[in-house]
């Protein structure tokens, strides 16, 4: 018979010994290997994400919050920002990329972010990855949006989907509290994106100027009417002017009105019916593509927006953000000391720091560089990640102890088997090699299990971190790091077997054949 199924039988002589010994390894394993892709998700999640954008201009605040808000599309905004720093960040030229960022509604829990097509056509949402359209096209007039993978899959929404904006970044909690639903003004869906494994994969992005004219039309209608603005106000950190161009408003308001009646009653009742259940149900029949309804929105927008997008972009007076990427760091540098260090008392210091364009927003803007705030947030994460890996390696330890017992347990039951082993040939050194054979298939048996349970640990909490942090993991990004691991657990199951072996190995053949 050959040592593996001599190995088999002993294991499967003393079944609930083994599958409880096998059972506690699992665990151990299925722990460490799970803190192990955690770990480097999380940190490859954070650093690529952050690494596309040098720079972040907001209002003064928390830095953590902003970069929070703007990147990994969590937390509120610190406050507004004139709109004007946007289109003077477009024409500097020490800067190669501007993007800005506006946010204050929702729709069913998702996140709707204000920014510029190019953000879509130009930016990076992981280093050296641009933004791909897995369908449709990006969004190129005002109310045109495009939705991220994990969104457009948790909603069940596709292509030509049309929506209305709920006010506020997320879902309210609570049946007894209405949200408020912008259904003056809608939005449809043009382009779904790829999966960039990046919290933008959970947000739906539109035109600033489509989320600025939902936001503020329906705050200036709430003041004229209720005086309810007042939180918002506070939210931001602001208190709002009404210094927008009103003549357009009030002809953006018309056309649209006179639009929605002719274009979207057709559908007025599936709208409806979707937002009087916009925080109990998810519509899965929306996520085939809606053609005609497409169609007859984009004929719509294109004669109600005429002119290019960037037109309407520039009479934003108003945004949470805007990201900026260099091609010279020092650059990046100069403008961030500017803004953040107050002007200096020499004329000719502050005669100089007064020629850069932004230096009349200064009083008005925070300068926040992503990169470091990462670092701070990953050596907080990084405590918490190694307080888990030492319990994981305790529980392992505590494991292999298992292993030893119940393998040094069992030799008094053994004698008789080893003297006979003995007696028909074996050598000292055959029956030392069985045991730790054992103990090394006990413990690999546990370490497969432990991968698994591990990938099924990480898979159950992918959502929640999604959710709460702001960045995708995978389940099943396994390297050779945890290979390396599970193999060290392997090796240490083995040593754990030299106890029991060595027990094995001294055994008198003669005084235990007797009967």
């Amino acid at each position: 018979m050959s040592p593996v199924k001599i190995v088999f039988k002993n294991m499967k002589l003393r079944l609930l010994s083994t599958l409880l010994t096998i059972g506690s390894v699992a665990l151990a394993a299925s722990l460490v290997i799970a803190v192990q892709t955690l770990e480097r998700e999380t940190e490859q999640g954070y650093t690529q994400t952050s690494v596309g954008f040098d720079l972040i201009l907001a209002a003064p605040g928390s830095r953590m919050q902003t970069t929070l808000n703007t990147i990994y599309h969590l937390e509120t905004s610190t406050g507004v920002i004139p709109g004007d720093v946007y289109q003077i960040a477009l024409r500097d030229g020490r800067i190669d990329q501007a993007f800005p960022v506006f946010v204050g509604d929702n729709y069913r829990g998702v996140r709707v972010v204000g920014t510029s097509a190019g953000f879509i056509a130009e930016g990076e949402p992981r280093s050296g990855q641009p933004f791909q359209i897995a369908e449709g096209r990006n969004f190129e007039r005002p109310f045109e949006a495009v939705i991220g993978s994990n969104a457009a899959r948790r909603l069940g929404i596709g292509i030509g989907h049309t929506f209305f904006m709920t006010h506020g970044v997320s879902e309210l909690d609570g049946d007894d509290i209405e949200p408020h639903v912008h259904d003056e003004f809608e939005l449809v869906i043009t382009g779904i994106l790829e999966p960039s494994r990046t919290a933008h994969d959970n947000v739906i992005f539109t035109s600033i100027y489509s989320a600025y004219a939902v936001h503020y039309h329906a705050h200036d209608h709430e003041h004229d009417h209720d005086h309810e603005h007042n939180d918002h106000d506070h939210a931001h950190g602001h208190d709002h002017d009404h210094d927008h161009d009103h003549e357009h408003e009030q002809d953006h308001n018309h056309d649209h009105g006179e639009d929605h009646d002719h274009a979207s009653h057709s559908h007025g009742s599936d709208n409806a019916h979707d937002h009087s259940h916009t925080h109990r149900h998810s519509h899965s029949h929306h996520a085939l593509a809606d053609t005609e309804r497409l169609y007859a929105m984009t004929e719509r927008l294109s004669r109600q927006f005429p002119h290019p997008l960037s037109e309407y972009e520039s009479r934003v007076s108003r945004l949470d953000a805007v990201l900026l990427s260099f091609g010279n760091q020092a650059a990046a540098l100069q403008i961030a000391g500017m803004i953040n260090m107050p002007t200096p008392q020499n004329p000719l210091l502050a005669r100089n720091m007064m020629r850069d364009p932004f230096f009349a927003h200064k009083d008005e803007l925070m300068a926040v560089v992503p990169a470091m705030q990462i670092q701070e947030l990953m050596s907080i994460i990084g405590n918490a990640e190694l307080v888990l890996r030492y319990v994981g390696w305790l529980v392992f330890i505590v494991a292999l102890f298992g292993v030893l017992v119940a393998i040094y347990n069992t030799m008094e039951e053994r004698r008789r088997d080893i003297a006979i082993i003995r007696s028909l040939g074996a050598r000292r050194g055959t029956v030392l090699g069985l045991i730790l054979l054992e103990a090394g298939f006990i413990v690999g048996i546990g370490c497969i299990l432990g991968l698994a349970g591990g990938i099924g640990i990480v898979a159950a909490t992918a959502p929640f971190i999604a959710e709460t942090a702001g960045i995708i993991v995978s389940a099943y990004a396994i390297d050779s790091a945890q290979f390396v691991t599970l193999l060290t657990f392997v090796l240490l199951g083995i040593l754990a077997g030299i106890i029991p072996a060595l027990k094995a190995y001294r055994t008198d053949v003669v005084a235990n054949l007797a009967p």
